[in-house]
């Protein structure tokens, strides 16, 4: 995948710069272990500072400035006035739409303190959208009570969070104020530096993952991304010793800290998110943290919560090593994005390095390639139609797990499928509902499914899967695991750290009532540990589970 990094105006470049900095020591270590890598990883991410002022961008290399409007600012900049800084994208659009429109996600930072980047943001991200784009817009909101703006301006920023609502693109929103603190007050420069640093922490780990989705499906960040609403980051470093496994408690402060970042400004319930995992240790680690977050995740509300975390790990990521996350407030139910996950906006050619043509209608003509400037423009009814691929046939789902799959990369077929209550072709079996319901990806596409298709599942789980009946220490003495509350299930989750046994049957549990609601529960069939008709059940469903 491509990344664009782009900021608009100077308050954006210089969390551009903190970040970049960050990535160009991660490549330089990064060439010493693999050349090839290195090159890789340089080639998917570009970084771009647009700015209306030609004299904030003397310290960027030329091939990274983009100087927008300069026949209305005469090179100046905005004169710090928002409708200036819009009307000059609008004289550079064309060539803006051109950069945006060659990367596949384009993160766009800005600040509201002047002119460019209040003026610009929002158009800018509303640009990308249109192209069909992941598009993940950062802005700095500016402190009106410690006198950073005059109210005019503030009320001009807060125009601006109200167009990403309107317009549904989720929004990354820092608040200048959470950096004044009185009982340690600092220079300016010192506190935005300060702010800098998690917003580039958090960036530079999601980096990893957003040049290779081989961790993350991209119907996934469709579905974090969708509808309305915040999104905040968060990043903590974990530095064990040499050769050593972080302790409990490094593993509890880095996950607090990663959750309760404090810039941002939606602090309620959280969504889909995505939660990613750097450093040479073992899996249990990697549980502990996830462990850890959704706990804090789940407590954060008193109702029935719909945090949905994904997970990735970006093994390669040099230290410092850490924990990161994208946590998107919960805004009720939304379609997930409709994006364009090809490496190029631009139509794609038969040709040596494509390989690949754009279908297009008949008698619609090409532009010339990017490839090959000034070529000639090429109609596709000239072409062969051997260039033409025929129509796929109906696509046929032999197991629940592949039409499972294919649901998640929003096939036309399957969700088709999804939406009709009729009897299905393919066996519902309820080990391999139970083995999809452990999976994140399922749990986001479960919204597609229909009533009937969601009681069809329910109804082969409960014939089929018969749960360990363990015995559960709660509040009050030691319960089996059928008679525990779904309130107190979700306080040991959050609370307690249990065995890895212990903690699949307890997140099934959960994962059953946060879909089908917490009163299904009590549908599920259990058997004791100690009865002998119930152990050869278990040996039999746990062989089956492993496989």
């Amino acid at each position: 995948m491509t990344i664009l990094l782009l900021s608009a105006g100077g308050g954006g470049g210089n969390i551009l710069r903190s970040l970049k900095a960050l990535f160009r020591h991660d490549l330089m270590i990064a060439e010493k272990a693999d050349a090839r890598y290195a090159e890789r990883l340089r080639r998917a991410v570009t970084t771009r500072f647009l700015d209306t002022n030609e004299f904030s961008l003397l310290n960027v290399p030329p091939e990274e400035r983009v100087l927008i409007g300069a026949p209305t600012t005469r090179r100046f900049g905005s004169r710090h006035d928002p409708q200036v800084a819009r009307a000059a994208l609008e004289q550079s659009r064309q060539e803006v739409e051109h950069l945006v429109g060659r990367y596949s996600v384009v993160i766009i930072i800005a600040s509201g303190g002047k002119g460019t980047g209040a003026g610009t943001v929002f158009p800018l991200a509303e640009m990308v959208r249109k192209q069909r784009k992941l598009v993940i817009p950062i802005f700095v909101r500016p402190s009106f009570e410690h006198h950073e703006v005059e109210k005019r301006r503030y009320d001009h920023a807060l125009r601006i969070t109200d167009q990403f609502d309107a317009a549904k693109i989720r929004l990354v929103e820092i608040l200048n104020e959470r950096g004044y603190v009185k009982t340690d007050p600092q220079p300016q420069a010192i506190v935005w530096e300060r702010m800098n640093r998690p917003i580039a922490g958090a960036l530079r780990s999601f980096l990893y993952v957003l040049s290779d989705l081989s961790q993350v499906d991209p119907s996934d960040l469709s579905t974090l991304f969708g509808g309305e609403g915040r999104l905040r980051m968060g990043f903590a470093e974990i530095d064990p010793d040499a050769g050593c496994e972080p302790s409990d408690a490094q593993i509890e402060a880095a996950s607090r800290a990663c959750w309760d970042e404090s810039y941002y400004a939606f602090r309620g319930s959280v969504g889909t998110s995505l939660v990613c995992i750097q450093g040479d240790w073992s899996n249990i680690v990697d549980a502990k943290i996830k462990s850890q977050i959704a706990g804090l995740a789940i407590g954060a509300s008193g109702a029935e919560h719909p945090y949905n975390p994904l997970y990735a790990r970006a093994d390669r990521t040099p230290r410092p090593w850490g924990v990161s996350g994208i946590f998107a407030e919960y805004t009720g139910q939304s379609a997930s994005l409709e994006l364009d996950w090809s490496l190029s906006a631009r139509p794609l050619r038969l040709g040596r390095q494509a390989g690949v043509m754009e279908l297009q209608e008949p008698g619609r003509v090409l532009p010339p390639s990017v490839d090959q400037p000034g070529s000639a423009p090429v109609s596709i009814a000239a072409r062969s139609v051997r260039e033409i691929a025929p129509p796929a046939e109906p696509r046929e789902f032999s197991t629940l797990w592949e039409f499972a799959v294919a649901l998640n990369r929003q096939d036309p077929e399957a969700l088709a499928i999804a939406r009709d209550g009729a009897a299905s072709r393919f066996p519902l079996e309820g080990i391999e509902v139970r083995k999809l319901l452990g999976t994140i990806w399922f749990r986001t596409i479960f919204q597609h499914l229909s009533t009937a298709w969601r009681d069809k599942l329910l109804e082969a789980l409960v014939e089929e899967v018969v749960i360990p009946n363990h015995p559960i220490k709660c509040r009050r003495g030691v319960k089996p695991l059928q008679k525990v509350e779904y309130a107190e299930l979700k306080e040991i989750w959050s609370n307690t750290f249990v065995p890895e046994v212990l903690r699949i049957d307890l997140e099934l549990l959960l994962t059953v009532g946060r879909l089908w609601g917490e009163e299904t529960i009590g549908r599920l069939r259990f058997a004791d540990l100690d009865s002998p008709d119930g152990s050869t059940r278990l040996g039999g469903l746990l062989q089956g589970f492993r496989t």
